[in-house]
Formats: structure tokens, sequence, C-alpha cells
């Protein structure tokens, strides 16, 4: 039964080598593993480089499921650097994250200094912000929240529906480092968001993970209508991305979550936030 949902889901969020963190999977392996699945798609997230590119060669060599790329505003690529996106958009990218490891919500509640910042001395969003959403709204591609504060999301996400950002995606609101309260999450969801909920960073991070069942309870409240499953795996010592998209699936089946809800969360909602 579980097999039947993973058919033509996508995972838009997996980690694959080549990376300077170990991967359980390069490229082209994870995206074979994803096609025996019978999956329709994956997109490839790295946080230091570029993976518009990488996904490009995948798809030479793997036919028969799509693979995508996206690009991440850390300091590796200029950080807030509206001609790296470029770049990466004329490569295919179909997301733009904001700033994750190097972001300063991040750094900070990490115990390090200083970070990205995406908003000025006057809490609006810095001019190269602006001129990323542009850049984001004429290709018509994601816009991934990263792992910003709750405060610069609010902001971000205003401005980015002002200049006709149609696909805004919160990055796992479950995540400590990006926790944000299921208040504030109904708040974001009238502003026609959607939420990625995963099962890495969520309920398998060692770093103060949350139960499953509140996971369940957030997507309940905030809504099914809303929510991507993505898995934030490939990591050494968890389990390949395939097979913990399968595990989320037989654990939803498990707190007795609807088969229709199920196929929006895995198939509907990512379809139409890649492809349409």
């Amino acid at each position: 039964m579980v097999r039947e949902f993973i058919k033509g889901a996508y995972d838009l969020h997996v980690h694959s080598s080549p990376d300077i963190v170990p991967r359980k999977k390069n490229d082209i392996e994870l995206a074979r593993e994803a096609k025996d699945a019978g999956m329709r798609g994956i997109l490839i997230k790295n946080h230091y480089v570029e993976t518009s590119s990488r996904a490009a060669l995948v798809k030479e060599v793997v036919n028969d499921i799509s693979v995508y790329g996206g690009i991440v505003l850390n300091l590796s690529i200029g950080g807030l650097n509206p001609y790296a996106v470029e770049i990466s958009l004329k490569l295919g990218a179909k997301e733009v994250w904001m700033p994750t490891v190097d972001s300063l919500n991040h750094r900070c509640k990490s115990g390090k200094k200083d970070g990205l910042y995406v908003l000025d001395e006057k809490g609006r969003l810095k001019k190269e912000v602006y001129e990323i959403l542009e850049l984001i709204a004429t290709f018509n591609v994601i816009l991934g929240t990263g792992h910003l504060s709750t405060p610069e999301i609010f902001v971000l996400v205003d401005e980015a529906a002002k200049l006709k950002v149609r696909k805004i995606l919160i990055t796992h609101p479950e995540f400590w480092i990006t926790s944000i309260s299921v208040e504030k999450q109904i708040e974001l969801r009238k502003k026609g968001v959607f939420f990625e909920r995963f099962y890495y960073s969520s309920t398998l991070s060692s770093d103060r993970k949350v139960e499953f069942n509140q996971i369940i309870d957030h997507i309940n409240k905030v809504g099914f209508e809303s929510t991507i499953i993505s898995t934030d795996l490939g990591q050494k010592g968890n389990p390949n991305p395939v097979e913990g998209l399968k595990i989320v699936v037989s654990n939803l089946l498990k707190a007795g979550v609807a088969a229709c809800k199920i196929k929006k969360m895995v198939r509907d909602n990512p379809r139409y936030l890649i492809e349409q």
C-alpha cells in the first residue's frame, strides 16, 4: 500500500554528493533509486553550491524521472547575490532558498556570531533581496525561506506577494532552528504559502527533535492543502531518501490520515510547486 503512494511522488528536499558534508548517495544513485520506486521527481539541495547544472547532467544519465536543482543564498555563492541567482535560474533552477546555515538566525541559535540578515536597519528588505524576488517572479520558481527567523519570514512573504511571487515554501517550520508556532503558521497560510514538513530535520535529528504526532497536529490545524512532505535525507547515518519517504507515508497511514490527504501532500502539492 505504501508503494502505491510513492509512485508519482516527489521529494523536493534531498541531499546527495558531491558535497563537503558526507552523503549516503551520489546524485545519480539517488535518482536511480527514486526512479526504481516509481517516483516522479526529486530536487537536489546543497547548502554551498548551486545544483541546477548537476541536475541537468543526471537527467542525461537517468531517464523517466525529473531531477531538479536550485540555489541556497549562503556565503559560498556570495550571500544575497542576484547575479548568482540569475545564472542558476538560467541553468534551470526550480527553487531559490534564502540563507540557511549562514543566516543570522541559524548562526545565533548555533552559538555563533554574525550571519546573513535579509532586513535593513529599518526592518525592510534589503535592495538585493528585492532584486532576487523579481527574478524568482520572472522565472516563476519556488521561493524557499531557508533558515530565516519568523520576523524575517513575515516581511519576506508580504513583499514577495507584492512582486507576484506565486510559489512560497516555508522551510521545515517544525525544525528547532526555524520553528514557527502553529498560530503564526495559520497567519502565514492566509497569505497563500506552502509548508515543507520534514522527516529528518524534525523527527530524526538529534537537535531537539519533535514528535511525529506534533507535525500531524500542525497539518490538521494549518491544513494539508498547504503542506508538502519532503525528507531532507541523505545523511550517512539515516535512511535513504526513498526509504525515508516510505516511512513517512507509513506513519501517516498508521496515524489515520486519509489517503486523499497523503496523495495531496506527496504528489499534487509538490507537483504544482515544481511543474506549474
